[in-house]
């Protein structure tokens, strides 16, 4: 039976990719031990998986040092400080438990270290998207770098100097500052699709596009949009989406409009902070996105690449308003692919945001290109794809 550890980080979207793909290695025979931190720990027992709790990583891990997708370098140094903070008790944890293979999460440089360290047959599960440098180079890609880049040059610098210690500690091959957030592994596992992601072609050949595989909702009351009208479904995600100024433009926007808007907040805001609501508005803390998605007519994201990847496998049409750099990036993905549409922070108004609504819904040429790449996320193999080469990479 093969044994393998499964290092991430604690934040929703990276650990929700990875959930099918556990289960799959589970059912196929393989002992996984996860390690997380507690409020993740349901979801991961759910697969199979054993849970093993980290020491020194606590699960408000990314918002008590104030880190998102537009402070990549700043990332990459709290990331590489944590990793020289924990990886001796990890490598004894490694050491004890004997796996035959390491995986971890793109942006968890402790489990590539830990892989390299130990001689491990490494897999990486990418939950960012997956960029050759050919998809860096363009103009709208350097446009957003550049300022990024110089924003915390000297985290950046700090991070590359840890990185480079730690593997002359071990004499292993350090990650470069390019690849501290998307550490690359024997085997890549990416929930993507070459349709979606840009210049695939020119990608490394041990990364795998499998598509994307809805996650199991295990909601006690299923969702059920009864109305004959379209369903409009707003949510920003679980990070950055404590923005109820952009909850109430919405209410304002598409208040009275002939279609119906669900509004999800995340938790951060309860619905009745809102007061009388218009007919065709409701707000809930939390909702099975994965079942509004498939009844809904358009999705207004904040443009999480998970987000955005089960909003296309459900064919839908998009409008994202980017909430951080990195949301901006795939926001640029979906317009260039036709599927939707974006709206940047700074400009939104209710005028905007309602004839960009309107505009998706009255545009078959939108729904017809999001269902082209759904269909590419559904039947790119997912998990059974994913384990089959990582059975094949174990082989070798």
């Amino acid at each position: 039976m093969p044994k393998a550890l499964f290092f991430s980080v604690p934040a929703h979207g990276h650990i929700n990719p990875s959930l099918p793909l556990v289960k799959e290695l589970v059912g196929r025979g393989h002992e996984i031990t996860y390690f997380t931190t507690e409020d993740y720990r349901p979801r991961i027992e759910a697969t199979g998986a054993v849970v093993q709790i980290y020491t020194g990583i606590e699960d408000d891990y990314f918002d008590a040092r104030g880190l998102d997708g537009s402070r990549p370098q700043k990332a990459a140094l709290a990331l590489l400080t944590t990793t020289k903070a924990i990886l001796p008790g990890l490598l004894e944890a490694v050491a004890h438990a004997k796996p035959h293979y390491i995986l971890y999460d793109c942006m968890c440089p402790w489990g590539y270290f830990i892989a390299r360290i130990m001689e491990l047959p490494a897999v990486s599960s990418a939950s960012l998207m997956p960029l050759s440098p050919r998809s860096m180079l363009t103009w709208q890609a350097l446009r957003l770098l550049l300022p990024m880049l110089a924003k915390d040059f000297r985290a950046g610098n700090e991070a590359n100097r840890l990185s480079k210690a730690l593997g002359k500690q071990f004499a292993v091959k350090p990650l470069t500052l390019m690849n501290i957030l998307n550490a690359p592994g024997d085997l890549i596992i990416s929930y993507s699709s070459a349709a979606y992601v840009p210049f695939a072609d020119t990608l490394p050949d041990n990364v795998s596009l499998i598509g994307w595989t809805m996650p199991e909702n295990h909601a006690d009351e299923p969702f059920a949009h009864d109305s004959q009208r379209p369903l409009v479904y707003i949510s920003l995600g679980t990070v950055i989406n404590d923005n109820q100024d952009f909850y109430r433009l919405c209410i304002s926007a598409l208040g009275g409009m002939p279609y119906d808007v669900l509004i999800t907040t995340g938790g951060r805001f309860s619905p009745e902070q809102f007061g009388t609501l218009p007919d065709n508005v409701s707000i809930r803390t939390w909702v099975p996105q994965g079942q509004v998605l498939k009844q809904a007519s358009v999705f207004i994201t904040h443009g999480g690449l998970n987000s955005i990847h089960e909003g296309l496998y459900c064919d839908l049409p998009l409008l994202v308003v980017p909430q951080q750099t990195e949301q901006t990036f795939n926001a640029l993905r979906v317009v260039e692919l036709g599927a939707g549409l974006m709206l940047k922070p700074d400009t939104l108004n209710a005028g905007n945001l309602r004839d960009a609504v309107t505009q998706l819904l009255a545009d078959d040429r939108y729904r017809s290109q999001a269902k082209r790449i759904g269909e590419t996320l559904r039947s790119a193999g997912g998990v059974t794809r994913a384990v089959d080469e990582i059975e094949h990479l174990l082989r070798r």
